[in-house]
């Protein structure tokens, strides 16, 4: 289990400073993703941002109410039992 990288998000659609909320990652929250970097601006982390875009934050930024969203990877022999995947339904995985 961890965060989606920077490069996951533009994978799926997420592009770097413009709007796209039509792709399957975009929640209309701001998250953080596991990818640092550095910037003439300083040491920080890249996000997706609640339009749909990839920005870049330094730590002291306060301009953002970033949350994190986890995700876990499985084989693709991995099939779904049951739910949605919504947080009152969620995915059951086969474990048979």
């Amino acid at each position: 289990i961890a965060l989606l990288t920077a490069d996951e998000v533009a994978y799926a659609g997420g592009v770097w400073d413009q709007s796209n909320s039509s792709y399957y990652l975009y929640t209309g929250e701001t998250y953080y993703t596991m990818s640092p970097g550095i910037a003439f601006m300083g040491t920080g982390m890249f996000i997706a941002t609640s339009d749909g875009k990839i920005y870049y934050v330094i730590p002291d930024e306060p301009s953002y109410n970033i949350s994190v969203v986890p995700v876990i990877s499985l084989t693709n022999e991995a099939t779904v039992k049951r739910g949605t995947g919504a947080y009152n339904d969620p995915f059951v995985i086969n474990t048979d």
